[in-house]
């Protein structure tokens, strides 16, 4: 048996050196870097890269991961990396397990220098978005309607034909397309009640009933037959009715119908003067919309900003963790193979602990340790987590602890940042044309929390800016009352504090923002523009009223005489019926009549015959 060992130690020997020899480190870059792109469905790019094949040694000077979504983007870059592979688990499993990984240079959303672009294989695309992309696209869509809030752009002068003309008014040719609908529903009650057969089947009972001369019938057999014509015509009536009564029935349900299609004007006149709104972009003037105006902009941009990296994470976790834990359909009849655990029963790779340092857009220097990246989280029974901080020389401070967690059905992500004491002097604190100030001295702090549990979103965003004082100066005088009143409110705080509550637990997902100043805002608002925003809504609102005015009265009023109509023919149809009712039950009675009147004249008969009298 020994033979058999030494024979196997040399074809690994010469496998080795065969690889030793045939596999470069231009040819490992390359296949990195193409299996990458496909998981990342955009341009990961390595530089440097050196593989040490006999000690399973990977090094990189650079590693570019691009955003998918922004392509003239990096998700994520790394300077110097480096790790080794252990030997066992990838000989004996293909598994790629790794202990210690030290990454420097760590950046977020750097610049790129060219496109990275990437066309996936067909059969690699993923076309489902993700849950988390369409949170990210309703905040900053959210967003983005904040930022177009305007309040000092209120005027009693409105052209009111030059925003209208922007706008999309739909209801006259809903209210005409209406009028044809209903048009076209009474045109077939009209045909039908001219065409339906009850008239004539009504015509025929009278013409029958009317032939039957109950005082010429002289023979019993005769009257008989009479009786059981009569019973036959009372039965064809009673259908008569019964069909009568389900064309009315019918009709009532054609007319409710369009009575709710009637309803639906007023809600059509609605949309169209809030898309008259929404093209003014008039303000409303509450707390909530104040808030939102004046800080939702910058605020649920960040936000979004940090929940695609969130996005991001969960997408990787479902391509790189779907496939290797899911459970695979068992073919009826064929049975299956259970493996049992054993030391390599491991997912296809597994970085235990990675050393990560780098710095931030705003030159923060930070480090930590992200730990548990995995292909499956169910055989490492661990998530991702990742605690990374730091702070510069000015004290500057950032922090950022979560987990990544797949171990259940429901996939788990939540996070912590806080970044706190970064300069706010030169910036703009907000994009409102409420505060168009820039500060001259102050620092801030921002922190965030998150927590999703599959689709259930649960998260807060908090700015503190402290110690502020606002560049009046550099704005010169005050442009009109609403400026001056707003400097008056701002001028004497040296702090404001915002908030914003992103979730979606008890329904839909919910944006609220809150200041401390929203108060004071709504004040100076009030004192001012509120009448002029009343006015142009007034405008807007009596514009989109003569835009429709009339046809909605016209449409109700040729409803009415339509249904008039209709209505009057089928009472002139059930009278006819109820008519021929009644005349079928006085000859019922004549031919009653005639029949006592036989048996009469039989009886005087018999007795005048046989002497018999029948009493």
């Amino acid at each position: 048996m020994r033979i058999w060992g030494i024979i196997v130690v040399l074809i690994l020997a010469g496998i080795s050196f065969a690889a030793t020899y045939f596999i470069t480190d231009e040819w490992v870059e390359e296949q990195i870097e193409y299996q990458a792109s496909v998981i990342n469905e955009a341009k990961v790019e390595v530089d440097g890269l050196v593989f040490d094949l006999m000690n399973l040694h990977l090094r990189w000077d650079r590693l570019q991961v691009t955003n998918p979504n922004s392509t003239m983007e990096n998700t994520f870059e790394t300077g110097e990396t480096e790790f080794q592979v252990e030997f066992w688990p990838l000989v004996l499993a293909s598994k790629v397990i790794v202990n210690n990984m030290q990454v420097t240079g760590f950046e977020l959303a750097t610049e790129r220098e060219t496109d990275g672009a990437f066309e996936v294989p067909e059969e690699e695309t993923d076309a489902e978005p993700g849950f988390l992309y369409g949170v990210v696209n309703q905040v900053s869509s959210q967003a983005q309607q904040n930022a177009e809030v305007r309040f000092t752009d209120a005027r009693d002068d409105l052209n009111v034909d030059s925003l209208m003309a922007k706008v999309n008014i739909q209801s006259p040719q809903k209210i005409d397309s209406l009028r044809k609908g209903v048009e076209k529903t009474y045109s077939k009650w009209d045909s039908t009640f001219k065409n339906t057969n009850v008239r004539k089947e009504i015509a025929q009972v009278e013409t029958t009933v009317n032939a039957i001369k109950p005082k010429e019938i002289k023979q019993p057999k005769q009257l008989v037959e009479a009786i059981e014509n009569v019973q036959k015509l009372r039965k064809q009536v009673d259908s008569l009715k019964t069909r009568a009564e389900t064309i009315k029935q019918e009709f009532e349900q054609d007319y409710g119908t369009t009575r709710e299609d009637l309803s639906q004007v007023d809600d059509w006149i609605r949309a169209d003067y809030q898309r008259a709104l929404s093209v003014a972009k008039l303000p409303d003037l509450d707390v909530q919309n104040i808030g939102k105006a004046l800080f939702g902009s910058n605020l649920l941009g960040d936000y979004a900003a940090y929940l695609e990296y969130v996005a991001i994470a969960r997408e990787y976790g479902s391509r790189l963790v779907g496939a290797e834990d899911s459970t695979e359909e068992i073919p009826r009849y064929e049975g299956i193979d259970y493996h049992f655990t054993d030391k390599y029963d491991l997912p296809g790779f597994w970085f235990k602990n990675i050393e990560l340092s780098g710095r931030t857009k705003s030159d923060v220097e930070i480090s930590g340790m992200v730990t548990g990246i995995s292909s499956s989280q169910k055989k490492t029974g661990e998530p991702v987590k990742f605690e990374v901080g730091g702070r510069d020389e000015n004290e500057v401070r950032l922090s950022l602890n979560g987990e990544f967690n797949y171990l259940e059905e429901e996939p788990r992500e939540s996070f912590t940042l806080a970044y706190e004491g970064f300069t706010l002097s030169k910036a703009r604190f907000s994009g409102s044309d409420l505060l168009p100030y820039e500060l001259s001295s102050g620092k801030g702090d921002v922190s965030v929390n998150l927590s999703i549990i599959d689709k259930r979103i649960d998260s807060r965003i908090d700015y503190l800016a402290r110690d502020i004082s606002f560049d009046f100066a550099s704005a010169g005088q005050p442009k009109n009352r609403l400026e001056r009143l707003v400097r008056d409110a701002i001028g004497s705080t040296d702090r404001i504090d915002v908030s914003a509550l992103v979730d979606n637990v008890d329904g839909p997902l919910r944006v609220r923002v809150r200041s401390n100043v929203d108060d004071l805002f709504m004040n100076a608002l009030r004192q001012t523009v509120s009448q002029e925003l009343e006015n142009a809504r007034r405008k807007i609102e009596a514009e989109v009223q003569q835009r429709v005015e009339g046809r909605k009265e016209q449409l109700a009023e040729f409803k009415r005489k339509k249904e008039e109509e209709i209505q009057q023919r089928y009472e002139e149809l059930q009278s006819q019926i109820e008519e021929k009712v009644q005349l079928v039950e006085d000859k019922k009675k004549e031919l009653e009549e005639r029949k006592k009147e036989l048996e009469s004249s039989l009886k005087d008969e018999i007795k005048d015959r046989i002497g018999i009298d029948f009493k």
